[in-house]
């Protein structure tokens, strides 16, 4: 099977309903030879900053010289960024030859997009012979299609905020219960959460498994010294004036930094020696696309995000404020999905606005454009809100408009993300 017609068939499978539950999955992984227990796993749930965290713990254990899987969702441009074996996308070949397996082994197609390419990335990082992988739930946890995995090194969950309701439940406490699914018995747990009802869940369902818990506290010895906005570096200040480098934006990122120390001592402790700078190392090289990254081109500079929940928006609105943009004539260009709480996101960037050109991304699930605009007519006091067909267009359009602004904002979602920045580079990925 060639690797176009693979990620054909596996497009086919979008319009799937999602179907929670592992007993689909653990068949098929049986009649692959259960791929998913030839490695170790650091397992990674939240609602944000889990794909960071995911990112630079692969960095450093790679810093370390081990060869290391990682397993991460959704992709920008190409559906390889899912599944990485040393910081490099798997080939098509690999690729393709995994999906093909997975496809020979679900005759009855009960399988969905998610859980095809789940199946594929455990049979890629056994024939990679990965020594490690880290693994990011997609959505949840207790019934996510990565938590066939019984015997994690250690379990992680980051922050907990309200998204995918109608999956995961309406309140912080019950969010908190189906992420505390990937709990196993004995595996440490390390969590970023500090709300007590979150916090609670997670503390008493650690101790049901017999799991070590530890929760970094509400201020963490790392804060952000200083920020080189234009290079995209922070530079991260610690206990003992220790000082380490991210590639990565944002007052949160100390705190994920924070956990991500927490992770790999916890792994130290069952014998994997990650020495000081190999964290070092790694966290510099860490790279982690759509997560407040500024690129400039042509004079112009476009600042993207995937926030696409309250919290992570929160997130946003708060590092733009005091990025040197945040003063600036700023042209956004948003687009959702429909099932998200959009408009209290809307709110939350229309101080920032100037102009506002409503998109739809290219996802099945995605929110209209036209009605995107009403909403976001309602709010700020944009000089005008127009409507694109979808992020890349208008991208395309700002970049020939000699009258916008130099500045624009893609958010709301990595769909619109990976369309506008795949524009933005020329069709570079």
């Amino acid at each position: 099977m060639t690797f176009r017609r693979a990620v054909e068939l596996l497009r086919g499978r979008q319009e799937s309903h999602i179907q929670l539950g592992l007993a689909r999955v653990r068949r098929h992984l049986r009649k692959l030879g259960d791929p998913q227990n030839d490695f170790p796993v650091v397992h990674v749930a939240g609602t944000n900053a889990k794909g960071s965290v995911c990112a630079m713990l692969a960095a450093v254990l790679r810093a370390s010289g081990r060869r290391v899987g990682l397993y991460t969702s959704p992709h920008l441009s190409d559906v390889r960024e899912r599944i990485q074996v040393d910081g490099r996308v798997v080939s098509r070949a690999l690729l393709a030859e995994t999906l093909s397996r997975a496809f020979r082994q679900d005759a009855d197609r009960s399988l969905t997009y998610f859980e095809l390419l789940t199946s594929a990335a455990f049979q890629c990082f056994r024939e990679e012979r990965v020594d490690i992988a880290i693994l990011e739930t997609g959505l949840g946890g207790r019934l996510d299609a990565t938590n066939v995995v019984d015997r994690p090194l250690v379990t992680v969950v980051t922050l907990i905020d309200r998204d995918h309701m109608n999956f995961l439940g309406n309140s912080l406490s019950e969010i908190a219960w189906e992420k505390a699914g990937i709990f196993k018995r004995g595996a440490p747990v390390l969590t970023a959460e500090t709300k007590p009802a979150p916090l609670t869940v997670l503390r008493r369902e650690a101790s049901h498994n017999r799991a070590e818990f530890r929760a970094l506290p509400r201020k963490t010895p790392w804060n952000v010294e200083r920020t080189h906005w234009r290079r995209s570096i922070q530079v991260l200040r610690g206990p003992g004036d220790r000082r380490i480098r991210v590639p990565l934006l944002g007052n949160s990122q100390a705190r994920n930094v924070a956990l991500v120390l927490e992770v790999l001592e916890a792994l130290r402790r069952q014998g994997w020696g990650v020495s000081t700078r190999a964290e070092e190392t790694g966290l510099a090289e860490t790279r982690w696309p759509g997560r407040f990254e500024a690129l400039s081109r042509r004079g112009r500079t476009l600042i993207m995000d995937g926030a696409h929940n309250v919290g992570a928006m929160r997130h946003f609105a708060a590092t733009l404020k005091r990025s040197p943009w945040g003063r600036r004539r700023k042209l956004f260009i948003l687009g959702f999905l429909r099932d998200k709480e959009y408009l209290p996101m809307i709110r939350m960037l229309a101080p920032f606005w100037d102009r506002v050109v409503a998109t739809r991304p290219p996802s099945p699930r995605a929110l209209e454009a036209g009605a995107l605009a009403r909403a976001a007519a309602r709010f700020g006091k944009a000089r005008t809100v127009s409507v694109a067909e979808d992020p890349g267009a208008a991208v395309r359009v700002w970049l020939r408009d000699g009258r916008a602004p130099t500045v624009a904002c893609v958010c709301g979602s990595f769909y619109s993300v990976g369309s506008a920045r795949e524009a933005f580079l020329g069709g570079a990925a």
